[in-house]
């Protein structure tokens, strides 16, 4: 049976819809009401929960400057005392802020201000009795419970909070999950801030971390991590917006990826002993802190556009109710069947169309709706689309496919496959390219080469195997012990260079014996039931200026102290006679070696 023409139908229904048109135009209006009213509702709530945000925010961030004051080394109370006094003006502010919002609003039936007001005063006269103290006379133990109680002001308001949030997703479920991610992003910058919170005592006092301040700092090193696994995906819709991607790449860049593990790494170092070497306290917060803020940044963006999208939805609300409003009365008139037909079968799938083109055209995803109208001119176009679309589609994987198989060619030319390190073209591209920006005002340069000793031997007793084991061992002592700080590369069997971007004499001779007694104390196991073995390994070590600077005379320099190394019996450190002799006419002659070690160290 042929389908009839819309214009039949148009015209069979104008006398039905002349009988509707009131009880419909009064249906739309009600309509239009009601959901002004819930974007208004949506709203208001969405203000209370900025107000209630920004209190735990302010509280959160209290403990900064404690931070700061606990990991000073010198007498700067005064300082500290003026820092904290505007920190706690901030959150009174913000907090009273909350409490007259929530008067205002009936809320404060439910939230306890009194108990939060008093456990915010009795861990304050703590910080208080603490910082009052001389700095030799703080406990690390009083340090750490004052810290602790601190942070426990943000598990005091949590459940405020959480109240705020179940109001706002009852006046729109909407809205439930973009808060959830707020709070999310919220948790996990508390936690950001709370990490450093725990050790800070112990890296300012010089103390080795307690069982309980090591398990405290993983567990909350694996909380920022859980947190940012399950918020991540959450914050995909928003990646098309410059600055949340931004942002985003900052958080997984900078913070996880540098200023998270420079700090665990920083526990782990003083987990088990001091080091004369690790940066003090201060140090360690100014790198971390930094990278740290753009959490807070992320949290602020996303919460600013959720209440701006909020607005613009109740504006939307009301511009839809006056819309509502003239729409009824050309119902009224009998006029908007026919807008309506061509709305629905012409004008609504082309403007769909051509949103869908645009988007093809820029390989962007769009929500592809069917076309169920009746002209046949606009099915065959919607048709064409579709095929347009599965063709796009196919060309994307196949782009997506080819950048992989790039990328993975790549690293593996630039990769060694046994050790993960760089090869020789890697390293050789990587020390072209210069130093990471942090060590980009160094001028001197330090090129190790180190050989392990009697390495065929290991081959030749156990084997193949067991040599490739070895070499893995000690490409994680060499990548563990050099960092952020140089380049670290396999040249060819049992040999590795370490370039470093700050050469300093004293500090490359400090690391350089820090790694041959490493290498020599690690047990490599070779296998069950078989007992480990452990290599030696010979150093050779020259310097050079970034101005000065030589590829092929430095290596062959570092090749020679390597050679006196091995001369001098293997599982030394030397540095050759040519660097000694020209750092001596730049420099005064001050002996910086380890007495203890003297024996190992000479010019080759």
């Amino acid at each position: 049976m042929r389908r009839p023409n819309a214009l039949q139908l148009f015209r069979a229904g104008m006398l039905a819809l002349v009988l509707a048109s009131t009880a419909l135009g009064a249906m739309t209006l009600t309509g239009a009401f009601e959901q002004r009213a819930r974007a208004n509702a949506s709203l208001e709530e969405l203000a209370t929960f900025s107000l209630a945000f920004d209190a735990a925010v302010a509280i959160a961030e209290e403990r900064r400057p404690l931070e700061t004051a606990l990991s000073n080394t010198r007498n700067t109370d005064g300082l500290a005392t003026d820092l904290i006094a505007t920190s706690r003006a901030h959150s009174d502010a913000a907090l009273l802020r909350f409490e007259h919002r929530a008067k205002a609003t009936g809320l404060d039936q439910q939230l306890n201000f009194n108990f939060l007001r008093m456990r915010l005063k009795a861990e304050r006269a703590r910080v208080d009795s603490l910082l009052s103290m001389p700095l030799t006379a703080r406990p690390v133990g009083l340090q750490v419970s004052i810290v602790r109680g601190m942070s426990s002001i943000s598990e005091t308001i949590a459940p405020m909070i959480v109240a705020v949030c179940r109001r706002v997703e009852k006046a729109d479920p909407n809205l439930g999950g973009k808060v959830g991610v707020v709070w999310l992003l919220a948790s996990m910058y508390e936690s950001a801030l709370r990490l450093p919170s725990e050790v800070v005592p112990y890296l300012a006092t010089g103390a080795i971390l307690s069982t309980d301040a090591q398990m405290q700092a993983q567990r909350i090193t694996q909380r920022i991590r859980s947190l940012w696994d399950v918020g991540e995906p959450q914050l995909g819709f928003s990646r098309d917006e410059a600055d949340i991607g931004q942002l985003i790449a900052r958080i997984q860049g900078d913070y996880l990826n540098r200023g998270l593990p420079y700090l665990t790494r920083q526990v782990e170092l003083n987990s088990y002993r001091v080091w004369k070497a690790t940066p003090s306290a201060a140090q360690i917060l100014e790198v971390y802190q930094g990278t740290a803020d753009s959490i807070a940044e992320l949290r602020d963006v996303y919460l600013a556009k959720m209440v701006e999208k909020a607005r613009a939805h109740d504006q939307e609300a009301l511009v839809r109710m006056i819309m509502s409003f003239a729409m009824t009365l050309l119902i009224l008139l009998g006029l908007p069947l026919l807008v309506w037909s061509a709305l629905r079968q012409i004008l609504r799938p082309l403007l769909d169309f051509r949103d869908q083109i645009l988007a093809v055209s820029e390989r962007r995803e769009v929500e592809t709706k069917p076309y169920t109208g009746s002209v046949p001119q606009v099915q065959s176009l919607f048709q064409a689309l579709q095929t347009l679309r599965e063709r796009e589609r196919e060309r994307i994987v196949a782009d997506t496919q080819r950048a992989a198989l790039s990328e993975r060619l790549r690293l593996l030319s630039v990769t060694d496959e046994l050790t993960g390190l760089l090869n020789r073209r890697g390293f050789d591209a990587a020390r072209q390219s210069g130093p990471p920006s942090h060590l980009a005002q160094s001028t001197k340069l330090a090129l190790v080469t180190l050989d392990i000793d009697h390495f065929k031997a290991v081959n030749d007793t156990f084997g193949h195997k067991s040599g490739d084991l070895v070499l893995q061992a000690i490409s994680r002592v060499l990548d563990t012990e050099v960092g952020l700080n140089g380049l670290v590369g396999r040249y060819g069997g049992e040999e590795f260079v370490v370039l470093l971007w700050h050469g300093e004499l004293f500090e490359t001779q400090m690391l350089t014996e820090r790694l041959r007694a490493r290498i020599e104390a690690t047990d490599v196991a070779i296998g069950d039931g078989l007992k480990p073995i452990r290599v030696t390994a010979s150093f050779g070590i020259a310097f050079s200026t970034r101005d000065e600077l030589d590829w092929n005379s430095l290596h062959q320099y570092s090749d020679e102290a390597l050679y006196a190394a091995k001369q001098a019996g293997r599982n030394r450190v030397r540095i050759t006679n040519r660097i000694v002799s020209t750092w001596s006419d730049r420099a005064p002659r001050t002996s910086t070696i380890n007495p203890l070690n003297a024996k190992r160290w000479s010019g080759a």
